[in-house]
């Protein structure tokens, strides 16, 4: 696998601005033993703080039988940022046919009135 980079891009937080932010940059590569590596980046929009842009946050390893996560990354209180970009990555892989992680629905069970005879 040759190096793939893929923007990502936020349309949530600016909606009410109209803009379109880059805000992350997924890349994927194969690393000195083989296996699939996906890295989250921040990216080098205006929108971090200078010395922040291009910074690695998450890097996940696929053994072929598994996920390496780095070590102590959610160790003690996890912040609500990393939880996003653990989700980002996820969402990412969940979308490429070669790593679906999960299809399903979500449905909120709601009591109905009983009656006990």
């Amino acid at each position: 696998m040759n190096q793939k980079m893929y923007r990502v891009t936020n349309t949530h937080d600016y909606k009410s601005e109209n803009k379109i932010v880059h805000e992350y940059t997924i890349m994927q590569y194969r690393n000195n033993n083989g296996h699939e590596v996906t890295a989250l980046h921040r990216s080098h929009d205006e929108v971090w703080a200078e010395e922040v842009r291009g910074q690695e946050i998450i890097k996940l390893i696929d053994t072929g039988d598994m996920i390496m996560y780095p070590k102590k990354m959610f160790v003690g209180d996890v912040d609500y940022a990393m939880h996003a970009e653990l989700f980002i990555v996820l969402g990412f892989l969940n979308k490429t046919d070669r790593m679906p992680l999960y299809q399903g629905v979500i449905e909120e069970i709601v009591e109905n009135n009983t009656i006990t005879i």
